[in-house]
């Protein structure tokens, strides 16, 4: 996951970026952590810190897209 993150910082052009995250095969704390340094833009410089990173559960993303897509 931190070489995913990373890579939506330097490699990805979007502005606004949704990583969506099913199952549960992730090691503890995992999912948290990619939550907690997308919300807090860790890493980022100044040319990418006005990246949106949102990492969603599937039932987030669900609810996330029926309200953003209406």
């Amino acid at each position: 996951l931190p070489y995913l993150y990373l890579n939506t910082i330097e490699a990805m052009p979007e502005k606004h970026i949704v990583v969506v995250i099913d199952g549960e095969g992730w090691k503890a704390g995992a999912i948290p952590w990619l939550k907690e340094v997308a919300a807090t833009r860790k890493y980022t410089t100044s040319t990418t810190a006005q990246k949106r990173i949102e990492v969603l559960r599937l039932a987030e993303f669900m609810t996330w897209a029926n309200t953003t897509f209406k």
